[in-house]
């Protein structure tokens, strides 16, 4: 069995091991932050509209101006 520190090589060039990249980084804000950030932004605002219709009190920050 071989170690995961052993360098891989092909046709006797070594090849640098994996690691994240920004490549990376972007595709996780991209297919989970964002989405992530869109549901809470409707949730909120459909909070805000039942407080403010339904119930007639005050939701949030909004309260204290």
């Amino acid at each position: 069995m071989r170690s995961s520190r052993h360098v891989q090589r092909i046709y006797g060039y070594h090849l640098p091991r994996q690691r994240p990249t920004l490549w990376a980084l972007g595709y996780i804000l991209m297919y989970f932050a964002a989405p992530f950030l869109g549901v809470l932004l409707v949730l909120d605002g459909v909070l805000y509209l039942i407080f403010k219709y339904v119930f007639h009190t005050c939701y949030g920050i909004l309260c204290l101006f």
